[in-house]
Order: structure tokens, then sequence, then C-alpha cells
């Protein structure tokens, strides 16, 4: 006698425990975000970024792909415990977000995070943009690169939209090529390519 497989756990469920940790998302971004994956799932998921979310992320989007690029090597070795150390990807970014910014902004001053260019397919249903670790680097190379993952129609999202570089990226990436903006929950904007 085979059993039914189980239903997936509430979303609420699975990011309770971490939502509104410092430098994370709170409840109501997360769950924003998750509802669109859940409603995709199994999709292919590409996380710019790993952290306590990550197998939360993979949960929600059960049976599907779900993929995280990540340049910080401790973060690496952290969070690959908790997620079995399925798909988390080590990459760089080249270009620090002053020299964008003396660049005008301009996309052609823009690379893939190496080694990324084979994810720039459009192949993905939706990307989340929360690394890198927005005072570093910042998220002008991640948010680029999901612009040339996601398929047409798919979903980016940027965390972290009141601080001044990420309206710069919303506004010189995103918007700049056609993105439309679909919703904002506090500090998060969702885009959808264009078709």
């Amino acid at each position: 006698m085979s059993s039914a497989p189980h239903p997936p756990r509430p979303l609420e469920e699975i990011f309770a425990p971490i939502g509104g940790h410092k430098n994370g998302c709170t409840l109501a971004e997360y769950l924003h975000f998750a509802r669109e994956v859940r409603a995709r799932a199994p999709a292919r998921l590409l996380v710019f970024g790993v952290g306590e979310d990550s197998a939360a992320w993979i949960e929600a989007n059960a049976g599907g792909t779900t993929l995280f690029l990540e340049d910080n090597p401790e973060w690496i070795g952290k969070i690959a415990a908790t997620t079995g150390g399925r798909a988390i990807r080590q990459v760089r970014y080249a270009l620090p977000f002053d020299d964008w910014a003396a660049a005008d902004y301009a996309l052609e001053a823009l690379a893939l995070p190496d080694p990324a260019a084979d994810l720039a397919d459009r192949s993905w249903d939706l990307a989340f943009v929360d690394g890198p670790w927005g005072p570093t680097t910042g998220r002008h190379q991640s948010t680029f690169a999901a612009t040339r993952a996601v398929r047409a129609g798919g979903l980016v999202a940027l965390h972290d939209c009141e601080r001044d570089r990420e309206q710069l990226i919303c506004r010189h990436i995103l918007e700049a090529q056609g993105f439309e903006t679909v919703s904002e929950v506090e500090r998060l904007r969702l885009y959808r390519a264009p078709a």
C-alpha cells in the first residue's frame, strides 16, 4: 500500500524562524516572494547570497532546481551543512560599485560574476538578489546577472531597495532593460522580465 505524498509545509512555518533576523528579510518580505516561488514550484530558482534562509528556499521550491551564488567562502562552508551541500556556487564580483558609478552606471560596463556566464541563458523562472552583502561590492553585478538569467515573464526580486545603491540598480539595470515593477513589500521589490 503506497502512502499519499505529504502536503508541503505552510510557508509561514518555513520562514517564521528566520524572518526578521539582523541584516535579513522580514517575515512579510520572505512570504511575499516565497508565495511566488511556491506558485511556480517546481521552478528554476536562482538565489544570489546564502544565509539562514537557504534551506527555506529549497523547501519552498520543493522538487525544483535551486542554485545559490555566493562570494563569501566562510558563508558557503557554514550554509553548505544546512543545505546538504546542494547547489552552492562560489562566484567573484570584479567591478566595485564606485567603478560602475564612475562609468555613469552603464550596462556595458557590467560583467557577469565569475563563473556565472553559463547562467545567462534566460531559462530561470525566478531570481532572488540578496547578495553580495550590501556594504561590500554592491549588488549591481548580481542584479545584472539575474536579468540575463530569467526567462521572459520571469521574476527578479531585489532586497534592500530602501538604500540609495539599490535605487540606482533598480533604475539603471532593471527599469532600463524594461523590467516592470510587479510589487513592493517593505524593502523587497519584485520585477517582471519583459516578454
